[in-house]
């Protein structure tokens, strides 16, 4: 079974406010496309996706049991938001292939944070279960990416999963191509954009 890590430029301040003030229309359609997904049975958790739907949009308590359906809420959240979406995909080693490109950028002198391993567990959203199975949140902090930028710069000609690495980086320059016009928005600063990832 193949799997993907999908990376999103994406304000977490947004999408945490798309959801206390959701646009007229937006819960519906929503709770539509979680439906859709509850007949398919895909999602193995303790919340069907319509439940962790209205759990998201109703600030309800989390079942700690109902990561799965949360993540892929706080994906479609996302997704149908102001946001940039990067797939690298799929992957016929899922885990193993990030695990093993983790330790070779940390070689070519990558920080840990900054590698896969070290942020695609980081769920932003704390008051939301990780997922169990998948997807699995991650989170880079926008003062994180520029240091992310430089450093996968200077190894995107050195390691062999190269395609990952041209990948991060097209995620973080549409980060930093973003942010450095949200500093200077002639109203006032507008949110920075994080990367945020699933995979699974």
């Amino acid at each position: 079974m193949s799997t993907q890590l999908t990376i999103y430029s994406v304000s977490i301040q947004n999408a945490q406010f798309w959801v206390r003030h959701p646009a007229p229309g937006s819960v519906e359609e929503t709770r539509r496309r979680a439906e859709a997904v509850d007949a398919q049975g895909e999602v193995d958790a303790s919340r069907t996706m319509v439940e962790a739907v209205d759990d998201i949009f109703g600030d309800r308590p989390k079942h700690p049991e109902g990561g799965d359906a949360y993540a892929r809420v706080w994906q479609d959240v996302i997704e149908y938001g102001e946001s940039t979406r990067f797939d690298f995909g799929p992957l016929r080693r899922g885990a193993r292939y990030l695990a093993e490109a983790s330790e070779e950028f940390q070689g070519a002198g990558v920080p840990r944070e900054l590698t896969p391993m070290g942020f695609m567990y980081d769920n932003p959203f704390t008051d939301t279960p990780q997922a169990r199975n998948a997807p699995i949140i991650g989170h880079v902090k926008a003062d994180q990416v520029p240091p992310m930028r430089e450093a996968y710069a200077a190894i995107v000609d050195q390691v062999e999963a190269a395609d990952l690495v041209k990948v991060l980086l097209a995620a973080v320059d549409e980060t930093l191509n973003f942010n450095a016009f949200a500093r200077d928005f002639p109203e006032g600063p507008l949110p920075l954009q994080d990367l945020v990832t699933f995979y699974g």
